[in-house]
């Protein structure tokens, strides 16, 4: 009678448990989605901050344009240049070249033919030096020139404005760039990426390498911001070869842009945590679905076990058979939103949207193979065992492991016994091998040695995977090929149950050896194949 009630009692836990988990999916699907959201609103929030920091910057350089601009035209509204006395209307140019801070020049040409007629500076005046100027103004009589290299006191920026009276004459300022350089040193971070290109998108200024690159025109994504026009971003790369995102804003006074650097993190970021908050919603959402449908088996197998008494085989049975039809259904719902980002990356020439395409396709890799090694563990019966060839293998193996090994990770791969056979299914044997090598990436951190060694040791062949990284605590170990078990905050606990699935599938076994002089070592022995034919594999028993 007290083995039936704390029977009952545990069957009504379960059914609590059911419930509960089954009311928390709808909150966790709203807290994904908030979260979510969050992650976009900061990307937004990102591109406005970056897009005023712009405005801000070309708001600065129109505010000294405007005042060299309004300096010339209270100089050639006075009565000195009104009463066409040449010579004073000189004196008068040099005392303003002196007065205005960053002004190098003033030059008096006739409108008509370009002739110029004086040439003033702070230290001379040059009468009819016979030069011949292309000078433009508007209707308005003013116009505001863009950045010269080479020429009379250039490095410079031009203004120019008509003389009142007959309008035959143009007054022209020759402005010393270094005056806007200065400018935007004090006004954008140290370190920070920034420059103000005119018209034609030739630098007046700009936080890097300004010497060498004043006057020269700038980048073709800079060239491409310039001829659209208006405010915004775009993506690019530097003549330092710095690749980010770049705020720009365009002055409606001279036509001149601010073109301000922004570290690709602070929209990539976002965008990709919200692509990672996607994922791991929709694989929380899978496996609490996958720990309702196998807490609901193993409900049902506890009450055939009381009635029967022949539930561990049932359970097993139910649990694989769960898992393979949701993985499989699964696995249908990832093609299909493979193959919508493939249709949208064939349809869109956006880059931006290509970017953000790329990201959503790793995350869906990631959430393929989470699906494959899933089903790799619930096949654990009939498996189809063959002769392999271990050397063949690995050699139509390598790429791909050292693809997983990663950069700063030298892989070796010894010598071994040629047309050494072992007996294990082929496909799970790759998928085993490639696990031990992206865990033992992983535990390394980017830099380090991997070597894969064959040996044949009586009549089984071993396999060893090892590594020179920090090895694997003694707590870990005691549970380390358990499905779920993981001490990265970024694993899925799979990655070893699959291999240590595959050794026993085959009849074989996994054995971890730390190494006394540091790193892991991952021993697979398998049983040498004598003939070349297939079989069946072992009855698979969950654990």
């Amino acid at each position: 009678m007290a083995k039936l009630r704390r029977g009952r009692l545990d069957g009504a836990f379960s059914v609590y448990l059911l419930l509960g988990v089954g009311l928390l999916l709808p909150a966790l699907a709203v807290v994904f989605m908030l979260l979510y959201s969050q992650m976009n609103d900061q990307a937004g929030d990102a591109r406005q901050r970056a897009v005023r920091a712009a405005d801000t910057l070309v708001l600065l350089s129109d505010a000294r344009a405007a005042s060299d601009l309004a300096a010339l035209r209270l100089l050639v509204q006075s009565q000195t240049f009104r009463s066409a006395d040449l010579a004073s209307g000189a004196r008068r140019a040099r005392e303003a070249v002196e007065l205005v801070p960053g002004w190098q020049a003033l030059l008096l040409t006739e409108r008509s033919t370009g002739m110029s007629l004086y040439f003033a500076t702070t230290d001379t005046i040059e009468y009819s030096p016979q030069e011949s100027w292309t000078i433009e103004v508007g209707d308005e009589g003013w116009a505001y020139g863009g950045i010269e290299r080479e020429g009379h006191h250039c490095p410079c920026v031009t203004v120019t404005s008509e003389v009142p009276g007959d309008g035959q004459h143009l007054l022209t300022v020759f402005i010393s760039p270094l005056v806007y350089q200065e400018m935007l040193m004090k006004w954008v971070p140290q370190g920070a990426v920034a420059a103000i290109v005119d018209r034609e998108g030739e630098f007046i200024a700009r936080s890097i390498d300004y010497s060498n690159r004043v006057g020269t025109p700038g980048t073709s994504y800079v060239l491409d911001a310039v001829a659209k026009g208006g405010r915004g971003i775009y993506a690019g790369t530097t003549y330092e070869g710095l690749t980010n995102y770049t705020a720009y804003a365009t002055s409606e006074l001279a036509g001149w842009s601010s073109h301000i650097a922004i570290s690709s993190a602070l929209l990539d970021r976002p965008l990709q945590r919200a692509a990672a908050v996607i994922t791991f919603g929709l694989l929380a959402a899978i496996l609490a679905g996958l720990g309702l449908f196998v807490l609901a088996a193993r409900e049902v197998v506890r009450r055939r076990k009381n009635e029967e008494h022949l539930l561990n085989l049932q359970r097993s049975e139910a649990v694989a058979q769960f898992t393979a039809t949701l993985v499989h259904d699964f696995r249908n719902v990832i093609s299909s939103l493979q193959s919508g980002l493939n249709l949208i990356k064939r349809k869109t020439r956006n880059d931006e949207i290509k970017s953000y395409v790329a990201l959503i396709e790793e995350s869906v890799s990631k959430a393929t193979r989470l699906a494959n090694q899933l089903l790799s563990l619930s096949h654990g019966k009939d498996t189809e065992l063959e002769s392999v060839d271990v050397s063949e293998m690995l050699d139509g193996l390598r790429y791909l492991l050292e693809q997983a090994a990663g950069d700063g990770v030298a892989l070796s791969i010894g010598e071994m016994e040629s047309h050494l056979a072992v007996v294990a299914n082929r496909d799970q044997l790759e998928l085993a091998l490639l696990n031990l090598v992206v865990n033992a990436r992983e535990a390394l951190e980017g830099q380090g040695r991997i070597s894969i060694e064959v040996s044949s040791v009586g009549d089984r062949a071993e396999i060893v995977v090892s590594d020179n990284g920090p090895g694997v605590s003694a707590k870990l170990q005691r549970t380390l090929f358990q499905p779920f078990i993981t001490d990265k905050p970024q694993g899925t606990g799979l990655g070893l149950a699959q291999v240590a699935g595959m050794a026993r599938n085959a009849g074989g076994e996994v054995a971890l050896e730390n190494v006394s002089e540091g790193g892991a070592r991952f021993v697979i022995r398998l049983n040498k194949a004598r003939t070349v034919e297939k079989a069946r594999g072992p009855d698979f028993q969950a654990e």
